[in-house]
């Protein structure tokens, strides 16, 4: 008997994670649409939202429009204040920390100037969650749910270890172990800045149906990441997606921008400062700029659809100088069509990204977040 009151308590509790989940990634749903999703009985859906409101993680948010007459279903979702999760992202040059409550709306941040060596980066991680929690007004620090870092370079996110991180000068950094000895109740997760800027495009920003992404970055250098059956694919100590070999010097944002230069000084144009003045010069139309830009996008085109070719992903989604010029993603496809396995695309498998430049941050919220309405983390 014991065993089966032990399963019993099992289900309820993966019962209940899959609808905090659910409610976490649809944002607000009433307690039919849970059922039909999840199905489960409308009675087990109806007696775990009540139990999770008693407790305060969900809250009845309004009446959900409906079709026809009736009682309108009541709207749920997670009641954003009941905790609080602190992210935050090392970038070579500033180092930007959040507080984000349940529904991951950002309440407080902080940016600080980056520092290099392990010592010195675990200090000032210390100083971020120690100034933003004052910054955000929190009292009780048992408010705060979880950490997340993000971290560039090669990032061993099982051992929870920064193997490598150039820019950064770090190496063997067991940060999470090292986090620990002061936050030693709290849940705390680490994750390259691309795997975690990956999982927002594709977790935030995607169909729940489409389950296998590819997402490519591409400004000063080149990366990969793969999301492989809804999860974030690292590979062994987190050394997949290192793509740079793919002739990325014809096309990351430093060599264009270098290019045009000495171009623009050849024809006696302005040279331009910026990539995105480079950018900018393309989409208007500029003679000096085409052929320079247009063979930049085909190598890159080309790189993007050996990824493509060999992943076979459902969406992929691509980030980097080239997003704001509409010429520059029609030429994109353009080349993808004709670089396609059996002459097989459609435009709607490949989009830019929409969350910014600090996804990686949006990101590595959305993770830990993502774990805690899972059942991994403690809730209480």
């Amino acid at each position: 008997m014991k065993h089966i009151r032990g399963n019993v308590y099992l289900m309820k509790e993966i019962n209940r994670a899959t609808i905090l989940s659910l409610l976490h990634r649809e944002k607000a749903m009433s307690r039919a649409d849970m059922a039909k999703v999840t199905q489960l009985s409308a009675t087990t859906v109806s007696s775990l939202v009540d139990e999770l409101i008693a407790e305060g993680f969900i809250v009845e948010s309004g009446e959900k429009s409906s079709v026809g007459a009736g009682r309108k279903a009541i709207s749920l979702e997670i009641s954003k204040d009941k905790g609080f999760v602190i992210s935050v992202g090392l970038g070579n040059n500033t180092f930007y920390c959040t507080l984000s409550n349940f529904h991951s709306e950002i309440v407080a941040e902080l940016t600080v100037p980056a520092v290099k060596g392990n010592d010195q980066v675990l200090q000032a991680i210390f100083h971020c969650i120690s100034e933003i929690v004052r910054i955000a007004g929190i009292s009780d620090f048992s408010q705060i749910k979880g950490i997340g870092i993000a971290s560039p370079g090669i990032v061993d996110e099982g051992s929870g270890t920064i193997s490598y991180a150039r820019y950064l000068n770090l190496k063997d950094f067991e940060i999470i172990r090292l986090l620990q000895t002061r936050y030693y109740n709290l849940p705390i997760y680490v994750m390259n800045d691309t795997n975690a800027a990956a999982f927002a495009e594709y977790y935030l920003e995607t169909s729940p149906s489409v389950k296998n992404v590819l997402y490519v970055w591409i400004y000063e250098g080149v990366g990969a990441r793969f999301i492989v059956n809804g999860q974030v694919y690292s590979g062994y100590k987190g050394r997949a997606g290192e793509v740079a070999l793919l002739h990325d010097n014809w096309f990351n944002s430093t060599y264009v921008l270098e290019q045009a230069r000495k171009r623009a000084a050849k024809h006696g144009c302005p040279v331009p400062q910026t990539i995105e003045e480079v950018v900018q010069a393309y989409e208007r139309g500029e003679i000096w700029i085409e052929t320079m830009m247009n063979r930049s996008l085909l190598f890159l085109s080309r790189a993007v659809a050996v990824m493509m070719n060999l992943f076979g992903p459902q969406k992929t989604i691509l980030d980097g100088w080239f997003m704001t010029s509409p010429k520059c993603i029609q030429k994109i496809h353009d080349h993808l069509a004709k670089f396609a396995v059996d002459g097989l695309y459609d435009s709607n498998w490949v989009t830019p990204a929409s969350l910014g430049k600090r996804n990686y941050v949006i990101g590595v919220t959305t993770m830990v977040l993502h774990q805690l309405f899972k059942g991994k983390i403690s809730l209480t």
